[in-house]
């Protein structure tokens, strides 16, 4: 189950398709690039190119880990469109963990 609270919500149209909860970038598709710059997580899938989504920007949200994530760590997007655990400095971190998960599962994260 996903939960969310979003501070700040944006949208985009969809120049590709891709699923819901999925990191996506300026480029208006999902992220193809781990520690890519994220315009917010996508609220509903684009199931077709052009589709107007709701892009969550600000506050807590539950997506899927790639590899474990400890409860605080800071996070980076990675090149599946979900999140991973930022390396010592990274160029686009995207938020910090709310609760700790192991590979595949969901984590909460304070995005932004």
């Amino acid at each position: 189950m996903n939960s969310f609270k979003s501070v700040l919500a944006l949208s985009c149209t969809a120049t590709a398709i891709f699923g819901a909860f999925k990191l996506i970038g300026f480029d208006d598709q999902q992220i193809a690039a781990d520690d890519a710059p994220v315009k917010g997580v996508s609220l509903n899938p684009a199931t077709e190119i052009g589709l107007d989504v709701a892009l969550h920007a600000i506050g807590p949200i539950t997506v899927t880990a790639v590899g474990a994530i400890a409860k605080g760590a800071q996070v980076i997007g990675s090149a599946s469109g979900d999140v991973k655990t930022a390396p010592a400095d990274p160029s686009n971190p995207v938020g910090h963990a709310l609760t700790a998960a192991a590979d595949g599962e969901l984590v909460q994260v304070l995005f932004r």
